[in-house]
C-alpha cells in the first residue's frame, strides 16, 4: 500500500488529479464513468469494478453514443519495478451437494469453467477474464504483461478483507488530507465503506 500512496502523492503534487473536481461528483460510480465518456477527461483512475461498469454505461452516455472512442484499462506502475496486479477471485457459482441432479449440475459447472466459456462470460460482462490469457479482451490485455512475481493474491498472504475497499478508502483518506501515508498504511484492515 505504501508505494501506491506515494504514487498518489506524486499524482497530486504534479496536479494530475483535481481533488476539488472529484469531490464535486455526487454519485462517484455512475458520474465518474459518464464524465469520462464526455471525452474531456484524459484518464479515469479506478479499479476493475469501474471498468466493468463502463461497458454497461456506454449506451447511457449520449456523448459517447454520438462520438464513440476506444479506451482500455492499463496498470499504473506503482513502484520502480512497474505495476502490480491484485488478483482477487470472484466466486459466484456453486452446486448443492444434495441436488437430485448432481451429475447434470457438475457437468454444467465443468462446462462453465472452460477457458473459452470463462472468456466469453467475462467479455460479455466487461469483466477481466479469470483465465491466464488476458489478450482475449482488449480492455484488460495490458495486464497480461505484468510478470507473475508482481501478481498478488490476497488470500495467499493472509488478507481476508476486501483489499480493493481497503486500498480505495486509504487512497481516498490520503488524497483528501484526512490521513497521512503512515496513518493510512497502519489503518489497513480497519476501513469500512
Amino acid at each position: 500500500m505504501r508505494p501506491t500512496l506515494e504514487k498518489m502523492e506524486q499524482f497530486l503534487s504534479d496536479d494530475c488529479v483535481d481533488i476539488n473536481a472529484c469531490n464535486a461528483i455526487e454519485n462517484n460510480y455512475d458520474a465518474v464513468i459518464l464524465r469520462f465518456f464526455e471525452g474531456d477527461v484524459p484518464m479515469m483512475i479506478c479499479a476493475g469494478d469501474a471498468v466493468s461498469g463502463t461497458r454497461k454505461r456506454e449506451s447511457v452516455s449520449e456523448v459517447f453514443t454520438e462520438k464513440p472512442f476506444k479506451y482500455t484499462f492499463v496498470p499504473v506502475p506503482m513502484s520502480d519495478e512497474g505495476a502490480y496486479f491484485l488478483d482477487i477471485p470472484n466466486l459466484q457459482f456453486s452446486v448443492n451437494k444434495d441436488s437430485s441432479n448432481l451429475d447434470v449440475a457438475n457437468e454444467f459447472m465443468r462446462f462453465l469453467i472452460t477457458s473459452r466459456e470463462l472468456n466469453e462470460m467475462a467479455g460479455n460482462k466487461g469483466l477481466m477474464s479469470p483465465t491466464k490469457d488476458l489478450s482475449v479482451n482488449r480492455m484488460y490485455a495490458a495486464f497480461g504483461s505484468i510478470p507473475a512475481s508482481r501478481v498478488l493474491s490476497p488470500e495467499e498472504f493472509g488478507l481476508t478483507d476486501d483489499a480493493v475497499v481497503q486500498f480505495r478508502m486509504a487512497v481516498y483518506g490520503f488524497a483528501t488530507g484526512e490521513l497521512t501515508i503512515d496513518e493510512a498504511v497502519s489503518a489497513y484492515g480497519s476501513f469500512s465503506q
